[in-house]
């Protein structure tokens, strides 16, 4: 009996070593749970006039709140001021491994390509406008598609023959959204004027509603608005005077109904949804993409039902399907 006893003891030791043993040699790794179940970080800066412009950058937030809900990342901004700052939170989002780092808006594209270089296994991208590098990520637009739609519903709406344009900084995508608008009002009624402006900036109402007063004295009865946060005093001039303005932003109509008709918004949210998914899937890619109507990487409307009549909606919906086929090819102008 004693005999079995003592067998007993040494195998309940030699059990117990291996349990030991079993349970050191696991405490050392940290047991990852499944790439679906993983909290991704994303960072991004944002372009100048930051969060609160109803257009631009709302709508970079907007993808970001989206692929939060429905990818479950974590996400930062960051303000666009000056050159250290914008290049040193950028080398932030990189330091603390943020799985993407975005930057909004064609003033971005010089950092994201900087600091791009200096963490090459980190994903980087921008949005508006190409930039090189072999971990980066470029959206641009064919604004020009949506805009001449823009200028057709302009040119239907008028009634004194005079519309406008404002845009923000003189610089290739404006002059693209210009030129794109020009052609559209040519093409519905080459009688109708149209008077340009640019505002120097992104970020100023004040100089956005100067402008806009001027056109309306002249007799413009439609500002075409591309001028981000700038047009916001754009919208006030027409609420004011009681003329028409359409945007290149997101909804608009409510800060003067009656007054905005409408918008042509990019999808920039619909832009880093994609990007973020593509990212947490492990399917990015680097080099340039173009996102126009047939991508739905432009939206039209929604507009205002008083304004904007049935007959010409299916007008506008034509005329983007002879777009998307490539039976109505719209000319590119990026100079004025």
């Amino acid at each position: 009996m004693k005999t079995i006893a003592r067998i007993s003891a040494v195998l309940a030791k030699l059990i117990c070593g291996v349990l030991l043993l079993t349970l050191l040699s696991s405490s050392g790794r940290t047991s990852q749970p499944p790439a679906s179940q993983r909290v991704f970080n994303v960072g991004m800066l944002l372009a100048r006039g930051g969060m609160g412009d109803r257009s631009f950058n709302d709508s970079a937030y907007k993808g970001l709140q989206e692929a939060q809900k429905e990818l479950a990342i974590r996400f930062e901004t960051a303000d666009f001021t000056y050159d250290e700052a914008n290049l040193e939170a950028l080398r932030r989002f990189a330091r603390q491994e943020y799985i993407l780092i975005i930057g909004i808006g064609f003033e971005n594209a010089a950092y994201i390509k900087t600091v791009a270089k200096e963490f090459p296994d980190r994903n980087f991208a921008i949005i508006d406008v190409a930039a090189e590098g072999d971990n980066v990520a470029s959206i641009v637009y064919r604004e020009q598609e949506g805009d001449f739609l823009m200028g057709v519903l302009t040119a239907m709406l008028t009634k004194s023959k005079k519309v406008g344009f404002i845009g923000g900084i003189d610089i290739p995508i404006i002059r693209r959204i210009e030129g794109g608008f020009k052609q559209g009002v040519a093409y519905q009624d080459s009688s109708v004027r149209v008077v340009s402006d640019l505002a120097g900036t992104f970020a100023d109402p004040i100089v956005g509603k100067s402008l806009a007063l001027a056109q309306c004295e002249t007799g413009v009865d439609l500002i075409y608005n591309a001028a981000g946060r700038t047009g916001l005093g754009i919208i006030e001039a027409a609420k004011e005077t009681g003329k028409l303005t359409i945007g290149t932003s997101g909804e608009q109509r409510y800060l003067a109904p009656g007054n905005v008709v409408g918008n042509r918004p990019k999808r920039v949210d619909t832009a880093v949804l994609m990007l973020v998914n593509e990212v947490k899937n492990d399917q990015f890619t680097a080099g340039t993409r173009s996102l126009g109507l047939k991508e739905e990487g432009l939206s039209l409307g929604p507009f205002d039902e008083n304004l904007v009549t049935g007959s010409m909606l299916e007008q506008l919906e034509l005329l983007k399907q002879q777009i998307i086929t490539g039976e109505l090819i719209v000319e590119v102008v990026s100079e004025g």
